[in-house]
């Protein structure tokens, strides 16, 4: 009982005593610290039981690239405010207009001097005020999810978009070739691509190709010029 009369005094010696004078945020890439300091707005001198750090957290969150806030005071007071970023896994094309959008289907700006090297999405407003979440932009995320995960198919397609008929169809980065990957199964068709790549590509050429239909298990179809 002693000690935990202790320790409710010292909480109490310090709710009463410490301050909230700094802001400690860890390093990212998209987000600047200024922008979070600015929307945070955090009454420096307040006492820790007296800031709603919850609100701070949602207006941190409002911030295009913030994913998520993690807050936390130290015992010296200094607010520290975890942050995780939105990363884009492609740039949406709208006409003229550009945009990227994260695994989550939420459209970001893009940012001068920040950008990604990501593949092109065709068929998307960037001005959607909602998050993308239709079945077409599933297939084309997971597809995207997979191919990021191995590099291989990451580095040899260079745009991307969904087919009703075909399903997710991609460009090669070489010559501009159509990849049909079809529905579901993206791990293994993404396989049989770099087999494909490095067992008939890497011999015999690409740029006699037109296509290159992936959407079969145990087959792989080519139609050349």
């Amino acid at each position: 009982m002693m000690v935990i009369a202790v320790a409710v005094l010292a909480a109490v010696y310090w709710t009463r005593t410490v301050t909230v004078d700094e802001l400690d945020i860890n390093a990212l890439t998209f987000t600047e610290p200024e922008e979070i300091e600015a929307v945070a707005a955090i009454p420096f001198g307040i006492q820790p039981d007296s800031l709603d750090i919850q609100e701070v957290v949602l207006r941190v969150e409002k911030l295009p690239y913030v994913r998520s806030v993690v807050p936390y005071i130290e015992p010296s007071g200094d607010l520290r405010l975890t942050v995780s970023e939105r990363e884009p896994i492609a740039m949406l094309i709208d006409g003229s207009q550009r945009a990227y959008v994260d695994a989550e289907g939420v459209i970001l700006p893009i940012l001068e001097n920040k950008t990604r090297d990501v593949p092109l999405l065709y068929g998307y407003s960037v001005h959607a005020t909602d998050t993308l979440k239709d079945e077409p932009f599933l297939q084309v995320r997971d597809f995207l999810m997979k191919a990021k995960i191995d590099q291989f198919g990451w580095t040899t397609i260079s745009e991307v978009a969904f087919d009703p008929v075909d399903g997710v169809v991609a460009l090669s980065h070489e010559n501009g070739v159509k990849l049909l990957f079809g529905r579901n199964d993206f791990e293994m068709k993404l396989e049989n691509w770099k087999a494909f790549y490095k067992q008939v590509v890497r011999t015999k050429g690409i740029q006699s190709m037109q296509q290159v239909d992936l959407r079969f298990s145990n087959q792989v179809v080519t139609r050349e010029i």
